[in-house]
């Protein structure tokens, strides 16, 4: 199936797409970056990305935060409010304690903000993930309906996100970029990424992003991550995965229009309604369903 004709059955939704001016302070993290990372060192504004998504045929998206500033999140729910097919945003705060929290949530306003992503081992929450105190800045935005986006750095941190989500157990998690499956790696690390995907899938309130996969290894291909969604389909299932480019970081491994077509081709063996789910139906229920 092409994405042309896929594009034709039902509004998709692409879950996780950023824009940026590179010259903003909370971009600067875009310099440690190493020489592969040339074509994202670049603006990415909104034009340019909605022509991404209209030659791809997707029709609705969730902006993500690129930066650790509530000043980014503000300007984004702002473009939110101006794009009728921003479905949401998922934005930044501090998490060091509630008061923090609730002081940044205050600062960014609400609008179409739909989530908050923690970003392990980025200033200035440093360590975020291996602090059980975070549980009460989760607490914070679970009363407030926000939805948490969990970033690991690899998979070797997907067991630290099992207590946190266990200690607030009645919010909506999101884990980003398939929980980075050691793509390329021995059978031990795959062993390990298994494990730890089974017991989050086993939380009913615990979603998946598919994306990310190319990045890891600088290429966009289906059968890179056809042992990884196998393992998704059967444990989170459709109902809990949602499709997510991760442009234009995605660059790294592949355009726009590669990405997309290499996940359609990881899709096809789903009947059509799994698929009507993770390219639209999953994004619309865990982020727009209160």
């Amino acid at each position: 199936m092409t994405a042309d004709n896929r594009a034709k059955e039902s509004p998709i939704v692409d879950t996780h797409v950023h824009v940026w001016d590179r010259r903003r302070p909370w971009m600067a993290w875009l310099n440690d970056r190493p020489v592969s990372w040339d074509p994202v060192r670049d603006d990415f504004e909104w034009s340019r990305l909605r022509a991404e998504l209209d030659g791809a045929g997707v029709a609705e998206l969730v902006l993500v935060q690129a930066g650790t500033s509530t000043e980014e999140t503000r300007l984004l729910l702002e473009l939110a409010e101006r794009q009728q097919s921003i479905i949401g945003v998922v934005g930044w705060v501090g998490m060091s304690s509630p008061g923090t929290t609730e002081k940044d949530l205050a600062i960014i306003g609400s609008g179409k903000l739909v989530g908050v992503r923690t970003l392990h081992r980025w200033r200035p929450d440093g360590e975020i993930l291996a602090d059980p105190r975070v549980a009460n800045s989760f607490r914070v935005l679970v009363d407030r309906g926000l939805t948490i986006d969990l970033f690991v750095n690899d998979h070797t941190e997907l067991p630290l996100l099992l207590p946190l989500i266990e200690a607030v157990p009645d919010g909506r998690y999101v884990i980003n970029h398939l929980g980075r499956p050691p793509i390329d790696q021995d059978a031990t690390a795959r062993r390990l990424w298994n494990v730890a995907m089974t017991q989050l899938a086993a939380l009913p309130n615990v979603f998946v992003k598919f994306s990310g996969w190319g990045t890891v290894v600088r290429r966009a291909k289906a059968a890179d991550v056809a042992r990884y969604a196998e393992h998704v389909f059967a444990t989170f299932g459709p109902a809990r995965t949602m499709y997510a480019s991760n442009w234009p970081v995605a660059l790294v491994a592949a355009g726009y229009h590669d990405t997309f077509a290499a996940t359609l081709e990881a899709l096809a063996d789903l009947a059509p309604a799994e698929r009507d789910a993770v390219l639209g139906g999953t994004a619309r229920a865990c982020y727009l369903t209160r």
